[in-house]
């Protein structure tokens, strides 16, 4: 049931764990997404940065935007986002979805390889 309501990660910011702020920004805004995923060598999650990760940011650093922007994105975001599995129901994954008022889920396979993007529009 998930996989024919994910997104593909073609369709969503995938970026290596080395990846900049600036990058997962301008990501972000290619694919018109408030989350961008990064991953490790291996393809396995890592970190999950949204739009409301960049707020709080923005409200609490005491450093330049400049700095800021060339710092890796993986250190501003969830180092242990909340996920589904391929197996998860969907009923499931809308429950998350509300329970934690998220957005986005990202769909992980057995091997923690990050494989596409549940958005909440698509559960309905």
């Amino acid at each position: 049931e998930i996989l024919s309501r994910m997104l593909p990660r073609d369709k969503f910011a995938v970026l290596s764990i080395k990846s900049t702020l600036k990058e997962a920004l301008d990501q972000m805004t290619k694919f018109r997404l408030g989350i961008a995923c990064m991953v490790d060598s291996e393809e396995k999650l890592v970190s999950v940065l949204t739009d409301g990760d960049l707020r709080r940011l923005l409200l609490t650093k005491q450093a330049p935007l400049a700095a800021l922007l060339v710092s890796p994105a993986s250190e501003f975001g969830k180092l242990n986002p909340s996920i589904v599995r391929i197996n998860t129901s969907l009923e499931e994954a809308r429950n998350l979805m509300h329970d934690k008022e998220i957005w986005d889920l990202p769909v992980l396979d057995s091997d923690n390889k990050l494989i596409g993007l549940l958005h909440r529009h698509s559960l309905n």
